[in-house]
């Protein structure tokens, strides 16, 4: 088994109710065993402009989990899950349903051609690292170390909600 970190987010709709299902579809899928799950930020969206306050606003948090998978075969149930509540892949970044991605497969770095873990942008992310940290304060971004620091510095870009 193994512990990995997702970070789950929306912008469309009822967020609320797209984490909430995505969350109990994770918690469904067999090997996939939910084990803690982060409060509730809210964040403006990041585009690949940047930050852009014109589109909807993101909710999001950060689950962990423990799974007997590869994280190959993690991605296509998650993928699926996605797929499952509607997900329309238009364009890169663009607004979405829902989006989870995986952070963290243990203390792994693994690289393929769908996935890179750690998630190479997940020290970069307050909508990430804000929640994973108030899930727990002794969290650890493998090539980074505990992110204690990152949580402190990003915690004026999101707000609980």
């Amino acid at each position: 088994m193994t512990t990995a970190v997702l970070a789950l987010g929306s912008n469309l709709g009822n967020k609320r109710e797209w984490l909430v299902r995505a969350l109990s579809l994770i918690a469904t899928t067999p090997d996939i065993y939910l084990t803690d799950i982060s409060p509730v930020v809210e964040s403006k969206a990041l585009t690949l402009a940047g930050v852009d306050s014109s589109k909807p606003s993101f909710l999001n948090c950060v689950a962990e989990i423990e799974t007997p998978l590869s994280p190959e075969q993690l991605l296509r149930e998650l993928q699926a899950i996605e797929i499952e509540l509607g997900r329309k892949r238009k364009e890169r970044w663009g607004d979405r349903n829902i989006d989870i991605d995986i952070i963290t497969y243990g203390d792994r770095h693994f690289t393929s051609k769908d996935l890179v873990i750690p998630h190479p942008e997940a020290k970069n992310r307050a909508f990430v690292i804000v929640p994973w940290y108030l899930m727990n304060q002794k969290a650890k971004l493998p090539g980074v170390g505990r992110i204690k620091k990152l949580a402190r510095k990003y915690a004026g870009e999101v707000e609980l909600n």
